[in-house]
C-alpha cells in the first residue's frame, strides 16, 4: 500500500535512502522523509562508533531548516504524530508516531542532524531526558538574556565576575563581604 506525504498530502512516497545503508520513503515535493526507527536502529548498530563530539557540532555553523509546524498525521496509521525539538541550538522539531516508531523528517533535517552531531543519536531525542535539557538550556539562556538587559552595560563585567567567583575557594567570604557593602548602600 502507497502512503501519502503527511506535509503534501496527495503525493506518494517513493523508496529512497537518507544515507547509503539507511532506506526510506521520501516525498519528491517537499523534500521530506519517513525513516523507520527499526531501520535507523540496524544502521546505527551497523556503524562505526562517531566521532563526532560537542565541540564539533559548536564549529558548525546552522543554517536554517525549513520545519513543518502544522500537526502531522502518520503517513501509516493516521495517527498524529508528535514533535520533539532536536536541540536548543535549532527550532527544528522532529515528528514521531509513537504507534509506528517512524519519524519524519522535513527537507534538510537529516543534515541539521549530522551538523548538529545528532545523525547517531536520534533516537534520544525522543526521550524526556533529552527534551528536558533542551527546555533547561533554552530557560538558561533567556534568563542570561534577562540579566544582560536588566544590567545594559554592567553585563560583561558581572559574567566575568560571576566566573571568577565561581572557581574561586573563597566564594562565599567574598560574597558575605559584597553582601555586607550592598546592605550599606541607600535605596
Amino acid at each position: 500500500m502507497a502512503s501519502n506525504c503527511p506535509h503534501c498530502k496527495d503525493r506518494s512516497l517513493n523508496h529512497s535512502r537518507i544515507e547509503a545503508d539507511l532506506p526510506a520513503l521520501s516525498c519528491d515535493g517537499c523534500g521530506g522523509s519517513l525513516l523507520s526507527l527499526l531501520a535507523y536502529r540496524h544502521w546505527r548498530e551497523s556503524q562505526p562508533a562517531q566521532v563526532h563530539t560537542d565541540a564539533d557540532a559548536a564549529d558548525a555553523p546552522l543554517t536554517e531548516v525549513k520545519d513543518t509546524s502544522i500537526a502531522l498525521c502518520c503517513p501509516k496509521c493516521q495517527h498524529f504524530m508528535t514533535k520533539f525539538r532536536v536541540s536548543a541550538d535549532a527550532r527544528n522539531q522532529i515528528d514521531l508516531c509513537v504507534h509506528c516508531d517512524e519519524a519524519w523528517l522535513d527537507r534538510g533535517e537529516w543534515q541539521l542532524l549530522d551538523r548538529l552531531a545528532l545523525a547517531g543519536k536520534l533516537t534520544q531525542v525522543f526521550t524526556q531526558p533529552w527534551q528536558n535539557r533542551v527546555r533547561s538550556t533554552e530557560a538558561e539562556r533567556r534568563a542570561e538574556q534577562r540579566w544582560s538587559e536588566r544590567l545594559g552595560e554592567h553585563y560583561e563585567r558581572a559574567l566575568q565576575t560571576r566566573e571568577w567567583l565561581r572557581d574561586n575557594p573563597d566564594a562565599r567570604e567574598i560574597l558575605a563581604y559584597v553582601n555586607q557593602v550592598r546592605d550599606d548602600i541607600p535605596l
